[in-house]
């Protein structure tokens, strides 16, 4: 396993401040995107922002996240990091194996040896720290085809995640307003917190990407630019159907949702979830 470029470790995630110019690679297969992460700072506001649109991609009744068909881990793991890269100021990535309870199905013992003697941690979480991503992408790909239970879940995942703030089509600038501070910290029924985005990237079995986006101040007219800008560099198509625009109450104290569907959604993806 080769790791190419400069690394940086102590933990399941790169630290904040620093840059991450490197990249890493299983020997002889393409290098993965440079990463480069910077973290923003919250501060105390006045005045609440008024409104927001998010995007809750996908709720658990849906799947808890966009399938991405047939298409290998080192693959979509490219891909995720390409939107990152391409659409987003993003913060330190978190990746860790994982041994979910998955009914009728145990996970092998020499597996569990395995993972915890290369990337030691507590019960079910083991961190992997980012110059060790190809390593753990190599260990994961030497265990495919992984077993499935009957509904297609597999006993090992591995998992990426991520915050971010969504730049701008037009400029490459941060989308403004991006901060929790400005929305109270109000999360919504879905789980999605105002003023912030964030993704994961789960690979098992099948491999699958939740995404949650808070665009603020968005029109309907934003929305016909920034979302097929985003779509552009995702791997899946995002649903129409879980979009909701959120507005200040009129006391200031919360938001009201109301669904939504955006102009461009509605005219490129009628069929989608």
């Amino acid at each position: 396993m080769q790791v190419v470029g400069e690394g940086v470790g102590g933990g399941d995630s790169v630290r904040p401040g620093l840059y991450l110019d490197g990249a890493v690679a299983a020997a002889g297969a393409d290098e993965f995107p440079a990463r480069r992460v910077r973290v923003g700072h919250s501060s105390h506001v006045d005045q609440l922002e008024e409104s927001a649109v998010a995007y809750d991609g996908l709720p658990i009744s849906s799947g808890g996240a966009h399938a991405l068909g047939r298409i290998s881990a080192r693959d979509s793991l490219n891909a995720w990091l390409r939107f990152l890269d391409m659409r987003t100021e993003a913060s330190p990535i978190s990746c860790w194996f994982d041994f979910p309870m998955t009914p009728r199905l145990t996970v092998d013992p020499e597996v569990v040896r395995l993972i915890a003697r290369e990337f030691p941690g507590g019960r079910g979480r083991h961190p992997v720290p980012w110059d060790r991503v190809g390593d753990a992408l190599y260990i994961f790909e030497s265990l495919q085809p992984l077993p499935t239970n009957q509904w297609g879940m597999a006993p090992v995942w591995l998992w990426f995640t991520a915050d971010f703030r969504i730049r701008s089509p037009s400029s490459q600038e941060l989308w403004p307003g991006q901060d929790p501070e400005r929305f109270d910290r109000f999360v919504t029924p879905a789980g999605v917190k105002l003023g912030a985005s964030s993704t994961r990237l789960i690979l098992q079995a099948k491999r699958s990407m939740g995404l949650s986006l808070s665009i603020p101040r968005a029109s309907d007219t934003d929305l016909a630019e920034v979302v097929p800008w985003l779509q552009a560099a995702l791997q899946m198509r995002l649903s129409s159907k879980h979009w909701t625009r959120w507005t200040l109450t009129k006391n200031k104290r919360s938001y009201r949702g109301r669904k939504i569907v955006p102009v461009w959604s509605a005219r490129r993806e009628p069929g989608l979830l």
